[in-house]
C-alpha cells in the first residue's frame, strides 16, 4: 500500500513517496547511511532489516510496491519478505547491474510485487513486476509518473489517487517539491482508503519520504507520521 512519485528536474529528480500500512505493524526505523566497496546508500528500515525505499551515491533510486490485484484469489504463499528485494540491488550503479542481480535472485516465496528504479545517470526509470512465478521488465521514458497500490484494490487507488493528480496537474507550479509534498498530504475527494494520504480504521500513512538528486548530491528526507499533520519546511 503506497503512492509514489517520480518528478524530472534540470539537473536530476525528485521523488516522494507514502508508505501506507496496517495500524498494527511494527513502527520502522528512520533513515540511516550505510557504505559497502565504497558505495553510499541511505535507507529507512524495518525491524527486520528490509524497506520499501533507497538511494544510493549514484543518484540510483529504488522502491517498492506491493503488486495486490495481480495474484487474485491464486495469492501464492508468502514465506519471505518483499523489504529484503532492496536491500540487495541498492548497491548496483546502473540499471543493466539492478536488472543482473534481480534476475539472480530467488524471488520465489515473495508475493507479487513492483520494483521501481530511478537511474539518473541514464535518465532512465524502469519499473520490474513480480507475479509470484516471473519478473517482467518494463522501461520508461525520463518524464513524471505516478505509482499507487492499495491491499484493497490497487486498480481503485489508481483511479481515485489518478485523478487528483491529474488535476493537481494543471495548477502553476506543478512539479516543485512544495507541490509534491501538498500532493502527497491531502484528502481528495475525501479522506479514505483510496486519498493519497490514506486513513482507514485498520491502515493509515505511516510516512512520507523523499529524494532529491541534482548536482553532485542525492538526499533523503523522512517525515514519520500521516503526511498531512506535517508542516513541510517551505523551500
Amino acid at each position: 500500500m503506497c503512492t509514489l512519485s517520480f518528478v524530472p528536474t534540470a539537473d536530476g529528480y525528485v521523488a516522494g513517496m507514502n508508505r501506507d500500512e496496517l495500524l498494527t505493524r511494527p513502527v520502522a526505523r528512520p533513515p540511516e547511511i550505510l557504505t559497502l566497496a565504497g558505495m553510499r546508500v541511505i535507507r529507512p528500515s524495518e525491524p527486520s532489516g528490509g524497506t520499501w525505499i533507497a538511494c544510493n551515491c549514484r543518484g540510483v533510486l529504488l522502491a517498492l510496491l506491493n503488486w495486490n490485484d495481480e495474484a487474485g484469489n491464486a495469492r501464492p504463499e508468502k514465506r519471505r519478505s518483499r523489504g529484503l528485494v532492496i536491500p540487495e540491488l541498492i548497491w548496483q550503479s546502473d540499471s543493466a547491474a539492478v536488472h543482473t542481480r534481480l534476475g539472480q535472485m530467488r524471488l520465489e516465496g515473495l508475493l507479487p510485487f513492483r520494483l521501481i528504479g530511478v537511474f539518473r545517470e541514464e535518465a532512465a526509470v524502469v519499473e520490474w513486476r513480480w507475479d509470484g512465478k516471473r519478473a517482467e521488465r518494463n522501461d520508461y521514458t525520463w518524464k513524471r509518473r505516478h505509482w499507487f497500490s492499495s491491499s484493497l484494490s490497487d486498480s481503485s487507488a489508481a483511479e481515485g489517487r489518478g485523478r487528483a493528480f491529474a488535476e493537481a496537474a494543471k495548477v502553476p507550479d506543478a512539479g516543485s517539491q512544495q507541490w509534491l509534498r501538498t500532493l502527497h498530504k491531502s484528502h481528495v475527494p475525501a479522506a479514505g482508503a483510496y486519498s493519497v494520504c490514506v486513513h482507514r480504521l485498520d491502515a493509515a500513512t505511516v510516512s512520507y519520504t523523499e529524494v532529491c538528486c541534482g548536482g553532485d548530491q542525492t538526499s533523503m528526507e523522512y517525515f514519520p507520521g500521516s503526511p498531512c499533520r506535517h508542516r513541510f519546511p517551505r523551500r
